[in-house]
């Protein structure tokens, strides 16, 4: 027997079975045998009722969603067990003894709910997810209502500088050909917290570089500073995406005038490095009693941030920090629970109108943007007459910019292309793409084979046709001791694959490129940890300041060629080498997940789709896995996969539970 306090073998039958198919995890059972513990007031239907429905909640976090729609839930345990009608539900609910029920949008009410569930309106959730999106968005809020006060005549001189190749503005009012770089840095300027999203290429890490060229030129003329630069911090959730923010910040900066690139920051780290991670620990040293010692805040990857993390890092900023968020909001979701970035995105979707581009913002901030980018004065009477001001009214309406327009992929892309129709879930263009010759970019390889382990060694075959020159220089960098050269030629091709095990994996295709480097005489796998593997770190090591995500290369010293080491590249563009014996776990990196790429590019990309089987039945692939691992690419992509593999993904998409959106979507 699995659950120790309950006496109802119907009821443990019922949970046996939900383990067997998969419907609950083990931890799920636990927390439901709880629950049972705790309702004992309960009349027994409603207390087993209550019980399954403890264990459904808490499967639901365990598949990312931050909270269970009451009105949409449908019978999940169909076959096993049979929820009853809604209200009776809701009768059952508002009797139970561990589920708290509180208004929406009450302040001062976290202390005072001391339940492991919470239902708000009809929004359920373990109590620590609700903590963590309540007090995230009574946060946000607070800061998307703070203005800065801005040196007009300093900013607009400063942003006359920096946009000197800017959009003529005689054109700009009418929406023709407005510089939304330009008015996402005025409005990031004006405003205590801002987004920025848009997608690969839309020059969010240049727009970010002249925005804090702007804040510091203002802040070393402003007493409020004491004229002193001010302290901007750089993160990113990961290793790989703050060594990628630092190089893209270095270059944007030298772009800039001479005298406006001092004290414009450089290195970027993890967010749990920032934050002072505790070995160990979910907490973090920097938290809302100990705040964090910074002005400007830019956080990188927005989109890859789970609610939990997001909700610690909000809660140690300062009161007066400026903070920046980038991202992709048609990326991925966070590994682990929400949806953040997409989340405030729906919040306050706005659409362009050509005749009032600037109408989603408020009435002062559309004089505010004029004023900074010398436009006409916004004709608001006219908006209104035609009815132009086109969203509702939300918290955080004048926070949010999103930038449209790819200076990577061009017209004649077929990545942007594909990225734009896979967006729009078009099914049908987005194949004719593929199988066209319109593009010299982008290429579908369909297998021949029916079965899967046939399939792959099918796909392994012509991939090793593309990948082995690129490894044959990569091996070659690696025994003439050149470090920085193998890892600049390891990022020039990538194969990724949407699930770690089963036939297409990345399990499956690392052991299948290894054996065949073997056979090329490129590398000897006889050891585990053998010269010229590259490697990824599945777990954190705080105490060396090593991060899930990092990547290294083992290669032997230059120094000392007889020791074998694992070599890295640090945030600050040092290389650091460390006996293999040191290291938490690692993966072998030939193939990665496409979550794991995400906040990395390569030049080529091998996109593996599994195979359509009874047992999957496409499980996890959707619209945002293809186009994450789509836009990893700079240059060349080839998709790997069946025509149903794809046309399914196509049609799905990664849509988590959360109440976040609604909670900044008010006025």
């Amino acid at each position: 027997m699995l659950m120790q306090t309950q006496t109802n073998p119907a009821l443990q039958q019922a949970l046996d079975k939900l383990l067997v198919k998969g419907k609950i995890r083990a931890i799920d059972m636990a927390f439901a045998d709880f629950i049972y513990g705790e309702e004992v007031e309960l009349q027994a239907s409603a207390r087993d009722c209550i019980c399954l429905f403890a264990a459904y909640v808490s499967a639901q976090s365990g598949a990312q969603h931050t909270c269970v729609d009451i009105n949409t839930l449908g019978q999940p345990f169909a076959g096993v067990y049979l929820f009853p009608d809604l209200p009776t539900l809701q009768n059952i609910i508002e009797q139970s003894h561990t589920i708290a029920s509180v208004k929406a949008q009450q302040k001062s009410q976290a202390d005072s709910v001391n339940k492991p569930i919470v239902i708000e309106g009809n929004l359920l959730y373990l109590q620590r997810y609700w903590l963590y999106e309540s007090q995230l968005a009574d946060i946000i809020r607070d800061k998307a209502a703070k203005n800065n006060e801005l040196d007009m005549p300093r900013a607009r001189e400063l942003l006359s500088r920096l946009f000197s190749d800017s959009v003529d503005k005689s054109s700009a009012h009418e929406g023709l050909a407005l510089d939304w770089q330009k008015v996402a840095v005025c409005v990031a300027a004006r405003q205590s917290l801002s987004f920025i999203t848009g997608g690969p290429g839309t020059g969010k890490t240049t727009t970010v570089t002249r925005l804090l060229a702007l804040l510091q030129g203002l802040a070393v003329v402003n007493p409020l500073y004491k004229s002193k630069p001010l302290n901007i911090q750089l993160v990113a959730p990961t290793g790989k995406a703050a060594a990628r923010l630092t190089e893209s910040i270095s270059a944007a900066k030298l772009k800039l005038p001479t005298d406006l690139q001092a004290n414009l920051p450089e290195q970027c780290q993890t967010i749990h490095r920032l934050l002072g991670a505790r070995p160990q620990s979910p907490y973090f040293k920097a938290n809302a009693n100990n705040p964090l010692h910074l002005d400007v805040l830019v956080l990188d990857e927005a989109s890859m941030v789970d609610l939990p993390l997001m909700a610690k890092l909000f809660a140690a900023l300062p009161a007066h920090a400026q903070v920046i968020l980038l991202g992709d909001q048609d990326q991925l979701a966070s590994v682990e629970t929400g949806s953040v970035l997409s989340d405030i995105c729906a919040a306050c979707v706005s659409n362009i109108n050509n005749q009032a581009p600037l109408a989603a913002y408020s009435e002062s901030m559309q004089y505010t943007l004029a004023a900074l980018m010398d436009l006409p004065a916004p004709n608001i009477s006219h908006q209104q007459d035609q009815d132009v001001v086109l969203t509702k009214k939300t918290a955080i309406q004048n926070n949010l910019v999103k930038l449209l327009k790819s200076h990577r992929f061009k017209d004649d892309s077929g990545v942007g292309q594909l990225a734009k129709h896979i967006n729009l879930g078009q099914v049908t263009k987005c194949i004719s793409l593929l199988k066209g010759s319109e593009f010299t970019d982008i290429d579908w390889y369909q297998p021949s084979q029916t079965t899967p382990q046939n399939v792959a060694n099918e796909v392994l075959k012509t991939l090793i046709v593309k990948l082995l020159p690129i490894y044959q220089e990569y091996i070659k960098a690696i025994h003439q001791g050149d470090i920085r050269k193998a890892f600049d030629t390891l990022q020039k091709q990538q194969v990724l694959c949407a699930q770690k095990g089963g036939f297409w994996g990345v399990n499956q295709l690392n052991t299948l490129i290894e054996s065949e480097l073997h056979k090329q005489g490129l590398i000897d796998n006889s050891k585990g940890f053998y010269i010229g593997r590259p490697v990824m770190l599945s777990k954190n090591d705080h105490q060396l300041k090593l991060f899930n995500g990092d990547i290294g290369i083992i290669m032997p010293d230059p120094s000392k060629p007889s020791l074998t080491k694992v070599w890295f590249i640090t945030p600050e563009g040092n290389v650091r080498g460390l006996l293999p014996s040191r290291l938490p776990s690692v993966d072998t990196l030939y193939a990665m997940t496409i979550h794991k790429s995400q906040g990395s590019e390569f030049e080529s990309v091998y996109l593996c789709l599994p195979p359509i089987t009874a047992n999957n039945q496409g499980r996890g692939l959707n619209r945002e896995l293809i186009y994450t691992g789509l836009t990893r690419a700079k240059k060349q992509f080839m998709l790997f996969g069946e025509s149903r593999a794809l046309s399914l993904s196509l049609q799905q998409q990664c849509i988590r539970g959360s109440g976040l959106a609604d909670r900044l979507g008010q006025p």
